[in-house]
This record gives structure tokens, sequence and C-alpha cells, in this order.
């Protein structure tokens, strides 16, 4: 067995007020920057404090508002989301007046459902893994109100042609011949990885003469890029991450719906969520108009 990296990789990224904020603050003249700079010294002991009577200073109205933007809503997703996930965290705080930051962490399904299990800070769960929601939500971690799935993913063979063009071979028969090795996420860490193993079971292709087939990845995105650097012949990936990719010589093998389910992603509120109203907001909006063309964008599906 072969795996890639030393575990599940995890990202954070926190969206930033929005541009025209920016803006504001970089236009702010000279003078009020300088004002900025006195005011942080301590007063010279050679000058004479202002007469009692002297009326207080008025502070400046060109001194930018430097009061953080606030959090409308933490989110814990799978990292298979990261990209279109981002887009419509972005699209969603620009619509409202005070550019809230939308955090959001990133993880493959197994160290969500950890964290999720030993307390956490979140407002808002989306995974890719349909019966970890229902274990947390049976556990009383997840609110089950508001439950709604936001869009499905497929997954796909990502394989190099056969050398010998025969219509009567399928994905199946090149495992352990022509592809040598098949990379996929690691089925204890990341839930394509699961339905990965659904699909070789289905064939019963995990055995001891496969054993040494297979290069098992901590994320989706290490499993793509087993094929991306030659370190394997194919790969069980999300349909949404191989869109736009063109290896020489690679097709794309389906799955049959009985091989491999379809994935959906389900958001749910966390009962500990310090911003709930704000976090079900946050998945009407991912499940309204305005979204579907973002969720197409990055090849997911919506209904």
């Amino acid at each position: 067995m072969h795996r890639l990296g030393p575990g599940a990789c995890r990202t954070n990224a926190a969206l930033r007020p929005n541009r025209h904020a920016r803006a504001s603050r970089r236009s702010q003249p000279g003078h009020a920057r300088a004002a900025r700079r006195a005011d942080s010294c301590s007063t010279p002991t050679n000058v004479a404090p202002p007469p009692a009577s002297s009326p207080a200073a008025t502070p400046s109205t060109n001194a930018p508002d430097t009061t953080p933007s606030p959090v409308a809503v933490s989110i814990i997703a799978d990292s298979s989301l990261k990209k279109v996930l981002q887009e419509l965290a972005q699209n969603w705080a620009d619509s409202l007046d005070n550019s809230p930051q939308v955090p959001i962490t990133l993880t493959n399904a197994a160290t969500m459902r950890s964290k999720i299990e030993s307390g956490s800070d979140w407002d808002l769960v989306i995974s890719a893994d349909l019966q970890d929601v229902k274990d947390l939500t049976d556990k009383g971690l997840l609110v089950p109100d508001g439950q709604r799935t936001l869009a499905r993913n497929t997954l796909e063979i990502y394989g190099r042609r056969a050398l010998i063009k025969d219509d009567e071979l399928d994905w199946f028969d090149l495992v352990g011949t022509e592809w040598k090795k098949v990379a996929l996420g690691n089925p204890d860490l990341v839930a394509s990885g699961r339905v990965a193993k659904h699909a070789l079971d289905k064939h019963s292709l995990i055995n001891d003469d496969t054993k040494d087939v297979f290069v098992y990845a901590p994320t989706d995105a290490r499993a793509v890029s087993a094929v991306e650097e030659e370190k394997a012949d194919a790969v069980f990936a999300y349909k949404s991450d191989l869109t736009g990719l063109n290896l020489h010589g690679f097709d794309i093998f389906p799955l049959t719906s009985d091989e491999a389910p379809p994935i959906f992603y389900t958001a749910a509120v966390l009962r500990s969520a310090k911003n709930a109203a704000q976090a079900q907001a946050f998945i009407l909006f991912c499940t309204g108009d305005s979204a579907r063309p973002i969720w197409a964008k990055y090849g997911f599906e919506t209904n």
C-alpha cells in the first residue's frame, strides 16, 4: 500500500472586506496618517498642557475606520469544495452591507468528523459524507432543522487509454494490467475514497494480488496530483476535480451509479453555533438561483 503525504490536508481561509472598503482606506490623505503616528507617541515633557478651559480636540473625520469586519459565519467543509465555496462565500459577503468575514476551514471527511466530535467553534458544516451528517445529528452535534443538500458530485476514473483498442475492455479490466498504479483518496479519510472502494469491491479488485496497485492519498487534490506527476496511471476523482484537466493519452472512464453512487454535499448548522441565523442564511444563499451558475462553473450539479 502506498500513501501520499503524512496526513489530511487542511487549509484555513478568511475572506477580507470587499474592494470598496479597501480602496477607501488607501485613499486617506497623508495628514491623517501623520496624525495617527503622533497619537501613538507620548506627550513631550517640555510642552505645556493646554488650559483647562480649552475645548477638546475634535477627532479627524478623515481617520479610517479600523474596526475589523465582523465574522458572519465560520465554516468547516470538505476540501473538494475549495474553489466553489470561496467564490460563494465572497459573493455572499459582498452582498451584505457590513462586508463580513467568512472564515473557511477545508479538510477531509475523517478529520472534519473528529474535530466536530471533539468540540468546535464553527457555525456551519458542509460534508460530502451523508452518513457522517446523520451520525453527528444523532449525537446531537448538528441541528436537524434546516439541513439542506447544496449540490452533488460524481466519481469518475481518469486513466491512460488502453494500448490495444478493444471495445470489450472496461475500466476494471485495466486495473493491475495496463494500469500498474491507480490513485484514490484514502477510504479511511476521504469521502471519495469510500465511494472508490465501493466500486472496486463491486468487481472484487481489492485483494492480495492488487494490494500494491493502489496509491492512497489524504485528499482528493493529492490523488489527482499522482497522475499529473506520472506517479499513477489512473485516478478515481470527482468530476469537479477533473474539470479543465487534459493529460495526453488519458480518457475519462465513467462509473455507473451502481458502482459509484452520487456524492451529496449536505450543509448543517452546528448545535454550538454562535451565528446560527447567519449560517442558515448562507445555506439559503447557496441553494438560491444566483448560486447555481457558480456551482456549475466548477463542475457541480444542482437541482
